[in-house]
């Protein structure tokens, strides 16, 4: 399969028609044992990846393909993708060869790039990439709904009035505003090429081999990790089952990971946690640590929640929002009626002058008088 990147900008002549011939360089080790040099994943120290060739490949204009290799760690497992790319980046009439390491993640996102030894980025008149603007690229790169996203590279830059010359790169001219900040000065169309290598088709094809490739393991692997992303595609891929089999890392995920994966969690739990006194009292415990909107979901299941988690939710009280502490209040009704502590640590909070709403608790307690 092939990925085609159609990334020829500037003057529009083949590479070999400008008499610039690309300097052969033999594709990166056959394993990885080091972190990449900007990486935005998590890497374990003594990590080895081994490439394995896959049927996809890069078509850049005038160079050819650009295979991508599935990383996979010592054993055998999948890990990463990797692709060795040389391009030509154009720009004011002048060629130059762009070379790279990029790296996805298993479901096709940008996560990291090498330098390739000896072929530094350049910037305008020749001048090689600092750290930071190395840095600056990566982050750019990560960026996947970049303005590069959705401009052209002729819409990213302000044309002169005219041409003062014949050959003049009828893009050349100052980067737009709306663009300066987030790509490396001078270099505009290196990092136009890479963002739309990094973000192109190359995306659906990896994610669709991930995929093929998905199984047991990959799923508790992908489950483990801190990547939220990864978090998300294994929860997508359980079935009732899965829950109960993974229930002590989805409650430490619900308690520790974003809103979005907690959301995902409490709406898509069997309706047998909620049946359950011991599969359900492990969410209501994260009750203080969450977000306000996952506390309101919960709370959508107090009617079903044991006595314990109806006592205990009263040292929240101060936590909770207008409207959640109403649900929580007419859950508890009955059970502020004949249990006496309960009575008295909602009096308390009642009477405290230091509680927002205190006085609905208040009004709360008058009506069952």
């Amino acid at each position: 399969m092939k990925i085609v990147i159609m990334l020829f900008v500037g003057l529009g002549l083949w590479w070999s028609e400008i008499g610039i011939l690309p300097r052969v360089v033999n594709s990166q080790d056959e394993t990885l044992d080091k972190r990449p040099d900007y990486f935005a994943m998590e890497w374990e120290e003594g990590t080895l990846l081994t490439k394995k060739q896959t049927p996809f490949f890069i078509e850049v204009e005038t160079m050819g393909n650009q295979s991508i290799s599935l990383l996979t760690d010592e054993n055998n497992r999948p890990r990463l993708y990797t692709a060795d790319i040389v391009t030509p980046v154009c720009a004011d009439g002048e060629c130059r060869l762009m070379y790279l390491t990029l790296y996805w993640n298993l479901l096709g996102g940008y996560v990291g790039f090498d330098k390739v030894e000896g072929q530094e980025l350049t910037k305008h008149d020749h001048e090689e990439f600092t750290d930071p603007d190395y840095e600056k690229l990566h982050q750019l790169l990560l960026d996947d709904n970049s303005i590069l996203k959705r401009k052209k590279i002729d819409e990213l830059v302000e044309r002169p009035a005219t041409s003062e010359a014949d050959g003049v790169d009828a893009t050349s001219g100052a980067t737009i505003a709306e663009v300066k900040e987030s790509v490396v000065d001078g270099a505009l169309y290196s990092c136009f090429v890479a963002w739309n290598i990094a973000h192109g088709e190359v995306k659906r094809e990896l994610l669709d081999n991930t995929a093929g490739l998905f199984n047991l393991e990959m799923k508790h692997y992908m489950l483990n990790s801190n990547d939220v992303d990864y978090q998300m595609y294994a929860l997508k891929s359980f079935e009732e089952g899965d829950f109960i089999a993974f229930k002590e890392r989805i409650v430490e995920m619900f308690r520790e990971s974003i809103p979005l994966i907690r959301t995902y969690i409490v709406q898509n739990l069997p309706e047998l946690f909620w049946r359950s006194d011991s599969l359900q009292i492990p969410f209501w415990e994260s009750f203080d640590a969450i977000d306000i909107n996952n506390r309101s979901l919960l709370l959508n299941h107090l009617e079903t929640a044991p006595k314990e988690v109806l006592l205990s939710l009263s040292a929240n009280m101060g936590l909770m929002t207008k409207n959640q502490l109403k649900t929580y209040l007419m859950g508890v009704e009955d059970l502020v009626k004949e249990n006496s502590l309960l009575a008295k640590e909602l009096d308390s909070f009642a009477h405290s002058k230091s509680n927002t709403y205190a006085y609905i608790v208040e009004e709360f307690l008058e009506d069952l008088e």
